[in-house]
C-alpha cells in the first residue's frame, strides 16, 4: 500500500478508505504478547523512532516497520545480538515499500546509531547479513507489505479534525486555522504512544487513528469530543474509542510525570493543561495493564509533545513543542 500519493484529497476518497477499512479486518492478527524478547521491544521501538527523524523518513514506513517488527518477533525467536539488525531489515523494507528506494538509509549510517552496551556483542552488520535478514522477514509475511497502518487513516480523519462550530471551554473558536495546527501536533504524539506501547495492537489501526484524533480533542478542550462529521467518516461511535482514547490519555499523564524533570522553560505557565475526562471514567474503567520491559540500554528517546493551554487571544498563545534532539540532548546533560 505505498501512498506517495495524497489519496485522502482524491476524488475516491471514500472508496479507498473503505477498501483499506475490508483489509485491515481481513488481514487482522492477534497479537498475544507471546515473544521471549518482548523485553526488548521497547528499546529496539525506541531506537526506530531516532532513526525515523534522523533520517526524516515518514510515518508510514514507521508504522510499517514497528509492525513488521512486532509480528515477527511474536512468532521466531532472534538471536540476542541480530535484534538490531532485525530492526535495520524493517525499516529498510517498510521505507523500500512506502516511500522509495533511494529514501532507504544506507547501512553504514544505520550501524553508526547502534548503542554500545556491555551484555550485548553487537557489532556492525554487513549488507549479506542485512540481505539475508529482509528475506527472512519476506518470507515470514509471504512478500505482502501491504498491510494498512494508523499513519495511512490519520491524514483522512484529519480533513473533518477540526470545525467552524466547535467550542473550547463552550467558547466558539475564533481561527479554525491555528487549532488544526495543534490537533496535528497532538495527534502524531498519540500515534507516537500507540507505537511505544504493545498493548495497542489489539485494536485496529483506523480506531487507533481516530482515538488518536478524539485524544487531541480532549487535550484541547474541544467540544464535542467525537462531533457528527468524525462519527460518520470514520464509522466509529466515540462509546468504541473510549478504551484506546483512556489508555493514550493515561500513558499521556505518564509521560508528562516521568519527564518533569526536564528542564524545558515554558513560555507559559499553564504548561501542562488539567485533562478532565469525567465521561471516560464513567463509561470505562480501565485494565490494570502490565508492561513487563527490561530497563532500556539507552535513555528512550521520548517524542513528549509537552502542552500548554492555549487561549482565545490565538496571537499570545504558544504551543512549545521539544524535538526528540533536544529532549534526548537534555537527558544527557542531567
Amino acid at each position: 500500500m505505498a501512498m506517495t500519493v495524497e489519496w485522502w484529497k482524491d476524488k475516491v476518497a471514500e472508496d479507498i478508505y473503505d477498501t483499506m477499512r475490508k483489509k485491515e479486518q481481513d488481514n487482522f492478527t492477534t497479537y498475544n504478547c507471546h515473544s521471549t524478547q518482548l523485553w526488548a521491544r521497547r528499546q529496539l521501538v525506541d531506537w526506530i523512532s531516532v532513526i525515523v527523524e534522523n533520517f526524516n523518513l515518514d510515518m508510514t514506513s514507521h508504522h510499517l516497520a514497528v509492525y513488521l517488527l512486532d509480528f515477527f518477533m511474536e512468532k521466531l525467536e532472534v538471536d540476542t545480538n541480530h535484534l538490531y539488525l532485525l530492526a535495520i531489515a524493517c525499516i529498510c523494507l517498510a521505507v523500500k515499500y512506502e516511500e522509495h528506494c533511494e529514501k532507504r538509509p544506507r547501512l553504514a549510517s544505520l550501524n553508526a546509531f547502534i548503542p554500545s552496551h556491555g551484555l550485548l556483542d553487537i557489532r556492525k552488520y554487513t549488507a549479506s547479513e542485512l540481505r539475508s535478514m529482509e528475506l527472512t522477514v519476506l518470507s515470514y509475511f509471504n512478500w505482502n507489505l501491504s498491510i494498512p497502518t494508523c499513519a495511512q487513516f490519520l491524514p483522512y480523519y484529519l480533513l473533518v479534525a477540526v470545525d467552524n462550530l466547535d467550542l473550547r471551554n463552550g467558547i466558539p473558536i475564533s481561527s479554525k486555522e491555528v487549532v488544526e495546527s495543534y490537533v496535528q501536533k497532538h495527534t502524531h504524539y498519540f500515534q507516537e504512544i500507540s507505537l511505544q506501547e504493545h498493548t495497542f495492537r489489539s485494536y485496529f489501526p483506523s480506531m487507533i487513528a481516530a482515538s488518536c484524533i478524539a485524544a487531541s480533542r480532549i487535550c484541547l478542550h474541544l467540544t464535542p469530543t467525537w462531533p457528527k462529521s468524525l462519527e460518520l467518516m470514520s464509522g466509529y461511535y466515540i462509546e468504541e474509542l473510549l478504551p484506546c482514547v483512556h489508555t493514550m490519555i493515561r500513558l499521556q499523564q505518564q509521560d508528562k510525570q516521568q519527564h518533569s524533570d526536564v528542564q524545558v522553560v515554558p513560555s507559559n505557565p499553564s504548561y501542562y493543561p488539567v485533562i478532565q475526562t469525567p465521561f471516560i471514567e464513567s463509561l470505562y474503567k480501565p485494565a490494570v495493564i502490565q508492561t513487563p520491559f527490561m530497563d532500556s540500554l539507552y535513555k528512550p528517546p521520548f517524542t513528549s509533545v509537552e502542552y500548554t493551554s492555549f487561549h482565545d487571544d490565538y496571537n499570545k498563545s504558544v504551543m512549545y513543542a521539544p524535538t526528540k534532539s533536544q529532549v534526548i540532548a537534555v537527558g544527557r546533560e542531567s
